[in-house]
């Protein structure tokens, strides 16, 4: 009697701790509501066309997708948006559940908002970078991705039908609700997948204030060797969407042409095979959006960097650096001096 009444009383108090750590997502008006084709599976093909190797972008869930949402995307989330209350810290030390949606937040914008991906199917895979309030370095970065509305062939992805907002700047505080997923395209033997949180167009993410940008954390040349191989999956669950800053590094030539950029917008460092790419600025909504001819990188060489600023992340089999800004976070280009010069 007496052991029936305590397994019986431990499983209410499971319950309630459930409940408890159970987090609506409805107590203020969210940014952004419109809902678009989101909840595709991340095991879709994805045809970015602007990889370093010049094939397709195929992009694939690394192993099982963590945590689909219900079948019919955006319509089949609960209107709530019910979600399990998580922290990064547990995100990054793998210590949470595979089956629910979570709530993760407040969290600091760390970067812009930028096109990740197109699948060939034509839904586009928007995203940004966050960070912890408080907490640099390791463990305290986290990649946030929607899915917006699909286009027909031939036409560009259009931003303002996913669940992130098109203003985003660093420093906005927000709060999020998705689903975690892990990525690494099937054709990328060896390489550590990427977390991302998934966030729906019928949740989206919540603005909630505004801080001070969050400032890179330094990193030595040691540090980005270890991430440019790119095939230690604690390392890289660390280390991934995190701002970082590498000092007193120098481009490398191009033998084709004989400046400091290599094709698809790579500069490749002289001091350690962790490259900078474009990938970030390139494909954001600035300056005439995704792909815009003038936000392309132009570095002759020798060009020397007292520091490059950028967020680690996954493009395509390489882990690499990406600046935010061609002209703040990796300053020294033409286009740079010419724009600082003024008209």
């Amino acid at each position: 009697m007496w052991r029936g009444a305590w397994v019986s009383g431990l499983a209410w108090l499971l319950l309630a701790c459930r409940a408890a750590s159970t987090v609506p997502f409805h107590e203020v008006e969210p940014i952004s509501g419109v809902a678009g084709a989101s909840g595709e599976r991340l095991g879709d093909e994805l045809d970015n066309g602007d990889e370093p190797d010049g094939s397709a972008g195929e992009r694939e869930a690394s192993g099982t997708s963590r945590g689909d949402p219900p079948a019919g995307g955006a319509a089949g989330v609960d209107a709530s948006c019910q979600a399990e209350a998580v922290t990064l810290e547990e995100i990054h030390a793998g210590r949470v559940r595979d089956d629910v949606p979570l709530a993760v937040g407040p969290l600091v914008v760390s970067s812009q908002k930028f096109l990740v991906s197109e699948a060939k199917s034509g839904s586009c895979l928007w995203g940004c970078f966050a960070r912890d309030l408080e907490r640099v370095g390791a463990g305290s970065g986290l990649l946030l991705v929607s899915y917006g509305a699909k286009h027909d062939p031939g036409e560009a992805c259009r931003s303002g039908q996913d669940g992130l907002p098109d203003d985003l700047a660093p420093g906005d505080v927000v709060e999020a609700r998705g689903w975690l997923d892990a990525f690494a395209p099937a054709a990328c033997d060896g390489v550590a997948p990427a977390q991302q949180l998934r966030v729906d167009s019928s949740c989206p993410l919540r603005r909630t204030g505004q801080v001070a940008p969050p400032e890179p954390q330094t990193i030595d040349v040691a540090l980005a060797e270890r991430i440019a191989q790119g095939s230690d999956p604690a390392l890289l669950r660390d280390w991934g969407g995190v701002l970082v800053r590498l000092e007193s590094v120098s481009a490398v030539v191009d033998p084709e042409d004989g400046d400091g950029v290599f094709p698809f917008g790579v500069v490749k460092l002289a001091e350690t095979r962790l490259e900078v790419r474009s990938r970030l600025y390139y494909f954001d909504l600035s300056e005439g959006g995704p792909r815009a001819v003038v936000k392309s990188p132009h570095y002759d060489y020798p060009t020397s960097f007292a520091s490059v600023t950028g967020l680690v992340l996954l493009d395509y089999c390489s882990w690499v650096l990406a600046p935010r800004d061609r002209c703040v976070d990796a300053p020294s280009g033409r286009a740079c001096a010419a724009q600082a010069a003024g008209p």
